[in-house]
C-alpha cells in the first residue's frame, strides 16, 4: 500500500495495512536518526539551510506518511522588525517565532492596525481574483519543491484559516478582547475580509491531483475549555469556517481541522461546518480519542499522542503502551502522531518508539 493510498483510506475510515503517521518533524535528534546523517553546526547561511532542509525532508520521507511541514526551522536565534513594525523573536531550539513588541499598546492603536490589515486582505482577494493562474502556478512550483524533498510522503496541500489566529496573535488576547467588546464590527469585518481572501485563494490554487487534503484551522480552545464563547464562535467563526471548507470540498479535497485544546463542547459545530478530520486531539487538555471515535465514527482523527509530557518526559515503553491503546481506541480512521508537532522538547527515543508501533501493522 502506498503512503497516499494508506492516508486516503484512513481519511475515509477504511482498513489499512498499518496505522499511518502524521506529524511535523522538528526534533533535531530524530531528524538525525531518520535521515542517517549528523546535523552540521547551525549557522544562518544558504549552504547550511540547504543541508538541514534536505536532511529534514529525508527524515520525513522515512518516518512519516503525512505531514504539513517540510523544513528544519530557524537556524539561529534572532530578533527583527517586520514590515508592520512588530518586533519578532525567532528561536532555533523551540523552532518558532513570537512577538516581543507591538507597534501599538492601546485599543485605538490596535483598531488602526486592524483596519489596515483588513484593507490588505480585501486587496489580496481582489488580486487573487484578477490573476488566479499566477497564484496557482506559483503554489504548484512551491509544492513541487516540497514534494521533491519529502519523497512519497503526503504533504497537506496548504493551511488556511479565517483570520482568527492571525488577528488575535497580532493584537494580543487582551487588546483583541477589548476591541471586540468596544468595536465588535472591526473584528467581524477583519474575519470576513480574510475569509474572502482565502476562499478566493482556494479556488485559484486547488489541484487535488497533488494532495488529497488541506488543513483548515483556528485555535479556539485551551485546556478544558474554549477560548471564546460558543455563541461568539457560532456567530463569527463557524459560518466562515464552513465557507472555507465548502470551497475546498468543491475541488475534491478533504479538510483536516486543527485546534489545540478542549473541543468537545463544539464538536457538533465543527462537524456541521464541514470538518472531515480533527487534529491534534490534545489529551492533556481533556480530549479523548475513544470519546471522539464513539461520538463521531465518520470523523478521521490525527494526533492523539501527547508531546507536552509523554513524548517529552516519558519512556519508550510508556510511549509504546499509549500508542497501542490509541490504535485500539481510534482505528480505523486514525493518523497517529504527536499533539501538534514533534519538536525539540520531545525525546528522539520516544518518537522512534511511536514509529516502531506504527510499523507493527494491524493485528
Amino acid at each position: 500500500m502506498t503512503k497516499r493510498e494508506r492516508v486516503e483510506r484512513t481519511m475515509r475510515g477504511e482498513e489499512t495495512d498499518r496505522v499511518p503517521l502524521y506529524d511535523i518533524l522538528l526534533c533535531d535528534k530524530a531528524i538525525e536518526h531518520f535521515s542517517g546523517e549528523r546535523l552540521p553546526p547551525l549557522v544562518n547561511n544558504p549552504e547550511t539551510r540547504a543541508t538541514v532542509d534536505r536532511m529534514t525532508g529525508k527524515a520525513i520521507e522515512r518516518m512519516l506518511d503525512a505531514t504539513r511541514g517540510s523544513t528544519f526551522g530557524p537556524l539561529e536565534d534572532r530578533e527583527f522588525t517586520d514590515s508592520d513594525g512588530f518586533v519578532l523573536h525567532e528561536s532555533a531550539f523551540a523552532k518558532t517565532c513570537w512577538i516581543e513588541r507591538r507597534p501599538f499598546d492601546d485599543v485605538a492603536g490596535a483598531a488602526e492596525w486592524l483596519k489596515k490589515w483588513t484593507a490588505g486582505q480585501l486587496d489580496a482577494a481582489t488580486r487573487v481574483g484578477a490573476n488566479p493562474r499566477e497564484r496557482r502556478e506559483g503554489h504548484e512550483r512551491w509544492f513541487a519543491d516540497v514534494q521533491a524533498r519529502i519523497g512519497d510522503t503526503v504533504h497537506l496541500y496548504t493551511q488556511l484559516g479565517v483570520g482568527l489566529d492571525d488577528i488575535r496573535h497580532r493584537l494580543g488576547f487582551d487588546l483583541f478582547a477589548y476591541l471586540d467588546a468596544d468595536q465588535p464590527g472591526l473584528i467581524s469585518e477583519a474575519l470576513e475580509a480574510c475569509t474572502r481572501h482565502h476562499v478566493a485563494l482556494t479556488h485559484a490554487i486547488a489541484n487535488v491531483a497533488l494532495s488529497p487534503a488541506v488543513l483548515t484551522y483556528g485555535d479556539i480552545a485551551c485546556k478544558e475549555r474554549l477560548l471564546h464563547s460558543p455563541a461568539w464562535l457560532r456567530r463569527e467563526f463557524f459560518p466562515r469556517l464552513r465557507r472555507l471548507n465548502d470551497a475546498w470540498h468543491e475541488h475534491g479535497f478533504v479538510c483536516l481541522f486543527h485546534s489545540d485544546g478542549y473541543l468537545m463542547d463544539v464538536l457538533d459545530d465543527l462537524v456541521a461546518a464541514g470538518c472531515d478530520g480533527l487534529n491534534p486531539i490534545e489529551t492533556v487538555a481533556g480530549m479523548s480519542l475513544r470519546e471522539c471515535r464513539e461520538r463521531y465514527p465518520k470523523l478521521f482523527l490525527a494526533g492523539g499522542i501527547d508531546m507536552s509530557q509523554l513524548l517529552s518526559n516519558g519512556t519508550p515503553d510508556h510511549v509504546r503502551e499509549v500508542c497501542r491503546q490509541a490504535i485500539r481506541d481510534a482505528y480505523p480512521g486514525f493518523l497517529m502522531g504527536s499533539t501538534t508537532e514533534a519538536d525539540n522538547s520531545c525525546r528522539a527515543e520516544n518518537l522512534i518508539a511511536m514509529y516502531d508501533v506504527a510499523m507493527e501493522g494491524i493485528a
